[in-house]
């Protein structure tokens, strides 16, 4: 059967196949809790992809609250059917910062009351809502749909916040730091600036090989080689 004709049981019992005791490990420790069966994130996006935009199966397959069902959700739901209500609703049902992450980009972003949210959830205390509010601030960065966002008080609440803020949201806000400075040039030294005054959020952290740290001066530095690499079409060095 074709994947876009997929029925609900077939979906669920697809996902369950493909679960594994590593990646539910994994998945575990980083706070996804017990209800989920450690399917590989490409897989969940090659099924998400064939499936296509599916409302009603989304909106079944979150209501089971296994995050691998509703990270596939996330994927496939219509955004322009979420009301306000069930947006909230849906963000504050989730304590895995990386579902958050997968509503957000996915489909959050596109929905109708995108601004009422993120306007209200940047200054959320909440460590997951105020990560959906700043990830929301990213999604439009990213989406080069900047239009009405004033990068001059986003980067003053930043630099007067971030050190504050409980470790999911400073994450989103770091990265909102960076994505302005990769993204416009214009805005570049005064991210690297406001960056170096912040310092290492986390004195601690481990930056696996190949990866970047989260430190913004070399964040910045490393999001600008890679989108230069691009446009010249090279391929990205090691």
């Amino acid at each position: 059967m074709a994947a876009a004709q997929m029925s609900f049981d077939e979906v669920y019992a697809q996902l369950e196949a493909w679960g594994t005791d590593k990646c539910r490990a994994i998945y575990a420790r980083d706070g996804a809790g017990e209800n989920q069966f450690g399917v590989l994130r490409g897989n969940l996006r090659t099924l998400a992809k064939k499936l296509k935009t599916n409302h009603p199966l989304a909106m079944q397959l979150w209501a089971t609250a296994n995050v691998d069902a509703q990270i596939v959700a996330a994927m496939i739901m219509d955004a322009d059917q979420l009301s306000e209500q069930e947006a909230e609703a849906m963000v504050r049902s989730l304590t895995y910062h990386s579902l958050v992450d997968e509503l957000v980009y996915n489909a959050l972003w596109k929905a109708p009351s995108e601004e009422a949210l993120r306007s209200r959830w940047v200054d959320s205390p909440e460590e997951l809502i105020g990560r959906a509010g700043w990830a929301l601030v990213i999604a439009r960065i990213m989406k080069k749909d900047a239009e009405g966002l004033h990068f001059d008080a986003i980067l003053q609440k930043i630099e007067a916040e971030v050190k504050a803020a409980p470790k999911r949201k400073q994450d989103a806000m770091n990265r909102c730091l960076c994505e302005i400075g990769i993204r416009h040039p214009e805005l570049t030294q005064r991210c690297v600036e406001i960056g170096e005054r912040l310092g290492r959020l986390d004195p601690n952290e481990r930056v696996p090989k190949g990866c970047t740290s989260s430190y913004a001066p070399e964040w910045i530095a490393a999001g600008i080689r890679l989108r230069e690499q691009r446009s010249r079409g090279a391929a990205p060095a090691g």
